[in-house]
């Protein structure tokens, strides 16, 4: 397991300190049924308070439904920058996906257009998964494609908080869809195997290269890892590399998102890893954000 436990410590203290108090989040709403509370789930004194307003520090937010903490690491192994989101949320109705002109085959826009238009706190790029012509796709429960694709494993977020990997052929549509799922993943593959790495895979994308990935440590509590690559200072990940990466993280799941020249992260306005070329426009991306005001126009 790597030793990353200092530097994540030292990144949390350091997102602590000189908190700005930004104004109040939007009222929260429910956007959909079925939805778990996982707040439960959240160590005492990860939300804030009913009423107190968010504070945002310049590597972490917190609300009274969202805690994300900034840090930054070097990976030797690899030679590769990393960037971790760690996510804590009270419900997935607050860790949505967003899709270029709010449609499953819309246009392809910058992450710039796509965060803001979704008032993103926090934004990863997604699965591209309309790339593909087969294969179950779901955003916020939403089924956009049910069709079956063999040659893909399967991410899953459910509506309970829990997030399911499947590699290819071992579920079918109908079995996944039955576990009530909130979010599912079709770009891969899945990174690890009962929260332990996978020493080869047989992908063409398996090289060193930029990365996106989603982990799961239990229900209300997330990762969004991005590596950045083919540069002299960031070589980027194989994707036996990302495995291992991801459970020296302590992570129960992980799953590969689109990467490459997509890999980015947004937080608070702004990209904050070193994409390839400044990055490319994108078709979705996942969002951590607040909810929308009840009754505000548009909504």
């Amino acid at each position: 397991m790597r030793r990353i436990t200092r530097t994540l410590l030292l990144a949390l203290v350091a997102s602590l300190m000189f908190p700005l108090q930004v104004g109040l989040a939007e009222t929260p709403v429910t956007v959909a049924t079925g939805l778990v509370d996982l707040r439960a789930n959240a160590p005492e004194g990860t939300f804030l308070p009913l009423g107190m307003p968010p504070i945002l520090t310049q590597d972490s937010y917190q609300s009274q439904d969202i805690h994300i903490t900034i840090s930054r690491l070097r990976d030797e192994e690899s030679k590769s920058d990393v960037t971790i989101a760690d996510v804590w949320v009270s419900s997935l109705a607050y860790l949505r996906r967003a899709y270029a002109l709010n449609r499953f085959d819309g246009e392809m826009r910058s992450m710039k257009t796509l965060a803001t238009e979704n008032r993103a706190i926090l934004a990863m790029t997604g699965d591209y998964a309309n790339l593909l012509n087969a294969g179950l796709s779901v955003g916020n429960g939403q089924v956009h494609r049910k069709s079956e694709n063999s040659l893909r494993d399967n991410g899953l977020l459910l509506k309970d908080g829990r997030m399911l990997t499947f590699q290819r052929r071992q579920m079918d549509v109908p079995g996944m869809l039955a576990l009530g799922v909130w979010q599912a993943f079709l770009f891969g593959p899945a990174l690890l195997v009962d929260g332990q790495a996978i020493e080869r895979f047989d992908s063409t994308i398996r090289r060193a290269n930029p990365r996106s990935a989603i982990g799961y440590y239990e229900p209300g509590h997330y990762a969004f890892v991005v590596v950045d690559g083919r540069s002299s200072a960031s070589r980027g990940m194989t994707l036996e590399q990302l495995s291992a990466f991801m459970q020296g993280l302590g992570m129960r799941a992980a799953y590969n998102l689109d990467g490459g020249q997509s890999a980015m992260l947004w937080f608070n306005g702004e990209v904050i890893t070193n994409p390839v070329k400044g990055g490319r426009r994108l078709k979705d991306i996942l969002v951590v954000g607040e909810l929308p005001v009840t009754g505000e126009a548009g909504d």
